[in-house]
C-alpha cells in the first residue's frame, strides 16, 4: 500500500482532471490510501468524492495565494504521505514547494507542453527552477517527454504513461437526441470538442466550415467546451449568420453521447499532449479529420482518420468534404480507429503509475 497525495487547482471538466480522476478511483481499487488536494470542484468531482479518497480542500482559492503551499506541506507531513504528484501549473509550483519543505518524493505530471525550456513567464521560470528537484517526471507522450529529456538533461528520470478512457462505460452510452440543442436529425453535424484557446486553432475551424456550408445548406457544427476565445467565436459566428447552424453551448459533461450523435468529429489543434478528446472520438467509433502533428500521429493510425496540414484553410476543408463525402470509408477509418484504442484501459493507466511510484519509493 502507498499513500498517495494529487495535487490539482480544481476539478472542472479538463482532460488533466478527467485523467486524474479515473487515476485516483483505480489507485483506490488496487488498496492505496489516495489523498487529493484541491481548490474547487466540478465535473470531475463526483467520481473522485465516490472513489472514498480523502479529500483535502485548501483554503488557498486564487494562483498567487501562498497558502496553498503551507496547506499541502501541513497534508503532507499529518497523513504521512510518501509520494505527491501534481497537476497543472499553478499546483505544479505550490505542491513541488511543498514536497521541497518536507522532502516528499515529487512527480510532475507533464499535460500539455504547455512549459517549454525557453518560455518566459513568471511561473514558468519558477516551475524550471523546483524541476530538479522532483522524482520523476510523467508524461502521457513520446513527443512530449522527449522535450523533457532535452530539457532536463537527465538530470530527473522522465517516464510515459498514456492517458486511459473508460471504454466499459463509453460502450453503453446512448447517442444524443440533436433536438436537445436545437440541431435537426438527419443532417450532417461536424463536432468540436475542447478548450477555446490560440493552440486549438478554433477560428481555422470555423472558417473551414463556413465555406462548406455555402453549397452544403444542411450542414451544423456543434462546438463544446469553454475558454478564453469562445465569446469572439460565437461573436463571429452571428457577424457571418451562421449561430444558428454552429451551436455553441459550452462545456457540457455528456460528450460520448453528442460523438455517437455527430457525423464527424475534428481537432485542428497546433500542438496537444495527449488529447483525451481524441481518443474518445477514436473509443466511440466517430470518424476524426486530424491536423498533422505528432501528437496525433502518435497514437492515431494513417489509415484510422482523414488528415490536414496543420494552418492550412484549404487542406481542412477538404479533409471535412472528403469526410462527408464519402461516408462508408470514414466508416471503415473509424472502426480501426476504435479497435486501436481499446489498448488504453484504466487498469493499465493505474499499473504504470504504480510501477512509476514503486520505482522512486526503491530508490529512495
Amino acid at each position: 500500500m502507498i499513500r498517495v497525495l494529487h495535487c490539482i487547482p480544481t476539478l472542472l471538466g479538463g482532460g488533466a482532471e478527467r485523467q486524474l480522476s479515473y487515476l485516483v478511483a483505480g489507485l483506490v481499487a488496487q488498496g492505496h490510501e489516495v489523498h487529493l488536494a484541491h481548490q474547487q470542484e466540478g465535473p470531475n468531482f463526483a467520481l473522485v468524492k465516490r472513489s472514498g479518497a480523502h479529500l483535502h480542500p485548501l483554503e488557498a482559492r486564487h494562483a498567487s495565494d501562498p497558502r496553498a503551499a503551507t496547506d499541502i506541506a501541513r497534508v503532507l507531513r499529518d497523513a504521512r504521505i510518501e509520494i505527491v504528484q501534481t497537476w497543472l501549473r499553478r499546483m505544479d509550483i505550490w505542491g513541488g514547494l511543498a514536497a521541497r519543505s518536507t522532502g516528499t518524493p515529487w512527480v510532475f505530471s507533464e499535460r500539455s507542453q504547455s512549459v517549454t525550456i525557453d518560455e518566459r513567464t513568471a511561473s514558468a521560470r519558477t516551475l524550471r527552477l523546483l524541476l530538479p528537484a522532483a522524482r520523476a517526471v510523467v508524461a502521457n507522450s513520446e513527443t512530449a517527454a522527449e522535450l523533457w529529456r532535452r530539457g532536463l538533461h537527465g538530470r530527473v528520470p522522465v517516464r510515459v504513461v498514456a492517458n486511459a478512457l473508460p471504454t466499459d462505460r463509453i460502450e453503453r452510452v446512448e447517442p444524443a437526441d440533436r433536438r436537445e440543442l436545437g440541431i435537426p436529425d438527419g443532417v450532417p453535424l461536424a463536432l468540436y470538442a475542447g478548450r477555446f484557446t490560440e493552440g486549438k486553432n478554433v477560428p481555422l475551424l470555423g472558417k473551414a466550415l463556413a465555406r462548406l456550408m455555402e453549397h452544403r445548406p444542411e450542414l451544423h457544427a456543434l462546438f463544446l467546451g469553454e475558454g478564453p476565445e469562445l465569446d469572439d467565436f460565437r461573436s463571429w459566428a452571428r457577424a457571418h449568420g451562421l449561430h444558428r447552424r454552429i451551436v455553441t453551448p459550452g462545456y457540457r459533461d455528456d460528450l460520448f453521447r453528442w460523438m455517437k450523435a455527430a457525423t464527424l468529429f475534428v481537432s485542428p489543434s497546433r500542438s496537444e499532449g495527449r488529447p483525451n478528446v481524441v481518443m474518445e472520438a477514436m473509443a466511440c467509433r466517430c470518424p476524426m479529420v486530424l491536423s498533422d502533428i505528432a501528437p496525433h500521429r502518435e497514437f492515431v493510425g494513417e489509415d484510422e482518420a482523414a488528415w490536414c496540414r496543420t494552418d492550412d484553410l484549404d487542406a481542412l476543408a477538404a479533409a471535412l468534404e472528403r469526410t462527408l463525402d464519402d461516408p462508408e470509408a470514414a466508416a471503415e477509418r473509424a472502426a480501426r480507429a476504435s479497435a486501436s484504442v481499446a489498448r488504453f484501459s484504466i487498469p493499465a493507466m493505474v499499473a504504470s503509475y504504480e510501477a512509476v511510484y514503486r520505482e522512486i519509493l526503491g530508490h529512495a
